[in-house]
């Protein structure tokens, strides 16, 4: 696994008057591994959904930050906290102090779920929910408030921003995080939104001032003859997509849009626990062409951190929805497709 820190790699600046900022953003987590429905189960080692690790190789965030990395490019990296009750606090610390030591942005990340299972290990009720928005206010509060606690306990400093796990937030969440000193939400998420993600502001499709708070949300697209919103989620869209979306925003003149990847973005079969994962190589070589792509428009385009963010209290066109048409979609369900072959 590789251990080099990277103090070649500059913080960029977030004040450019002209660039198109692209931040890509990370969901460090683990997975349930089934635990709610298996007594024999238990959420998977971090070693295997944040690390990747297969063999001797690993295909979670250490070769996400090696692809960004070398294109000069760094991420911010949502990490979740209440894994550790179950996996302990060492496990947990180890990513933050990897995320640090390569120089890239660690941040907060909750997923009730792993608390309320610990609870229930314990000999407390059973309690099978996840979203923070759908918590009493006062429970949201505390919630939030050991998470960071947590996150401070083993960083040596609070965090600056917060993504709900599900993107399960609210404006009632986004309260609760201004009260606990936290400033910047990525939460938001517009293909989300009355499933799991309960904001009541709409449509919002770029970083905005909410509740005292900067939001940035996940950018999303529309596709022609379906419904709904599609978001820049590495793994589920093509390159093409995330290019003429980022075009459509910067003519529309908006500047920020927000790329979201998963620590096991990389990698298929990881729940299948007594099962090999495989490296997702369609995915892979889709997250470095897409950075390759970034940095030939260098000149047009920086990519700074979400925990480094400092945004007017009102930046323009966070309203504009790119409309992609409906050629690039169709290409990408048909690699989708192919890429479910399991000799792929």
């Amino acid at each position: 696994m590789t251990t080099n820190s990277c103090p070649a790699i500059p913080s960029r600046s977030t004040d450019s008057p002209d660039r198109m900022r692209v931040y890509f953003t990370v969901d460090t987590e683990t997975s349930m591994g089934g635990a709610w429905r298996n007594p024999a189960a238990r959420p998977l080692p971090l070693e295997r959904s944040i690390f990747g690790k297969m063999d001797s190789k690993y295909y979670g965030i250490p070769l996400l930050m090696d692809i960004l990395e070398e294109y000069g490019f760094r991420g911010t990296f949502f990490t979740e906290m209440f894994c550790s009750r179950i996996l302990g606090l060492g496990e947990v610390e180890r990513v933050l102090t990897y995320i640090h030591n390569r120089g890239h942005d660690a941040q907060l990340h909750l997923h009730p779920a792993y608390r309320y299972y610990h609870h229930w290990l314990q000999g407390g009720a059973r309690r099978e929910q996840d979203l923070m928005c759908d918590l009493p206010a006062t429970e949201q509060d505390e919630l939030i408030g050991e998470g960071i606690d947590i996150f401070r306990r083993l960083t040596g400093r609070a965090p600056r921003a917060y993504r709900a796990g599900c993107y399960g937030a609210s404006e009632v969440t986004l309260a609760a995080l201004r009260r606990h000193g936290v400033t910047i939400d990525s939460s938001y998420n517009l293909a989300c939104l009355d499933v799991t993600c309960k904001f009541r502001s709409r449509p919002l499709n770029g970083p905005r001032r909410m509740e005292g708070l900067q939001e940035f949300p996940v950018t999303n697209f529309r596709v022609a003859l379906q419904s709904g919103y599609k978001p820049l989620e590495v793994g589920a869209v093509s390159v093409a997509e995330i290019l003429a979306t980022i075009d459509s925003l910067r003519a529309a003149g908006c500047r920020d849009v927000v790329l979201s990847l998963h620590s096991f973005s990389f990698l298929k079969n990881l729940e299948h626990r007594n099962e090999p994962c495989r490296p997702d190589r369609i995915v892979i070589q889709r997250f470095r062409t897409l950075c390759a792509a970034l940095a030939r428009i260098r000149g047009e385009v920086e990519v700074p951190l979400i925990g480094e963010a400092n945004l007017p209290e009102q930046p323009l066109g966070s309203d504009h929805i790119p409309y992609i048409g409906w050629r690039r979609p169709l290409l990408r369900k048909i690699v989708q497709g192919v890429n479910r072959f399991p000799w792929i």
